[in-house]
């Protein structure tokens, strides 16, 4: 589910890497961190969950309904444009939501923060701010260490995550570039932010992503690209187990 929309696969594999486990600071400035990965939950998947979600974007906007306990064939449902209606950029949309699931692989994950995704640089983590209610903390990401592109990019992006300070749990991940940079010789990004946001469920043991965004823009090849867009995931329910 979460990689739906990525730009690139470059985007895709950024989307949830964030630092697993603290290396530098004191263990009082940190306990927070490690509490809130302590909600995380190792494995989920499409299957377990049914929500519906609203992309908005230049295109407009889009309405689905997802309904993990249907056919796999069966469980989106456009809501709103009516098929009719969409445009060809919104169709193109609509397409890459329901083919691109059916072309991933079965453990991606859904919606739930996972320890598993975690990855970042040893020694990176270091506390960046805190007040009453939460705790922000920065890093340097890691993507696909076995992929140069991925490498690459991760070497000009700044992670950061806030967490719980007394309830522990995964509040808002962002990933960003602080200034222009060339992946490689033909790309040159200008600009590149995602976020997620996360939030407590009544009854299961790990957040919930309930919106994402995701702002792109550059040149490659001589031609200029821009994308931004927000994904929100509201309505959720999850048919898993809770006690997982």
């Amino acid at each position: 589910m979460r990689d739906l929309f990525a730009a690139s696969a470059i985007v895709v594999a950024t989307v949830f890497t964030l630092p697993a486990h603290a290396q530098t600071g004191e263990p009082d400035e940190l306990y927070a961190f490690e509490a809130a990965l302590d909600r995380a939950v190792p494995r989920d998947s499409d299957e377990d969950w049914r929500f519906t979600l609203t992309f908005s974007g230049a295109e407009g906007e889009l309405v689905a309904r997802f309904d993990g306990a249907q056919a796999e064939t069966e469980r989106w449902q456009l809501v709103s444009p009516a098929q009719a209606d969409l445009t060809d950029e919104q169709r193109e949309i609509w397409e890459d939501i329901v083919t691109r699931r059916a072309e991933a692989e079965a453990d991606e994950g859904g919606l739930f923060f996972s320890r598993e995704d975690a990855r970042y640089q040893p020694g990176s983590l270091s506390l960046h701010l805190q007040d009453a209610d939460d705790v922000t903390y920065r890093f340097a990401p890691v993507l696909d260490a076995d992929d140069a592109e991925d490498a690459a990019f991760a070497e000009h992006l700044n992670g950061e995550i806030t967490v719980g300070r007394h309830e522990p749990g995964v509040r808002h991940v962002r990933l960003w570039a602080p200034e222009s940079f060339k992946p490689n010789f033909a790309v040159r990004v200008s600009r590149f932010e995602v976020t997620q946001e996360f939030a407590d469920l009544e009854g299961l043991p790990a957040p919930v992503m309930v919106r994402m965004r995701q702002d792109i823009a550059g040149n490659a090849a001589f031609q200029s690209f821009e994308e931004s867009f927000e994904i929100g995931f509201s309505e959720i329910e999850y048919l898993g187990n809770p006690a997982r």
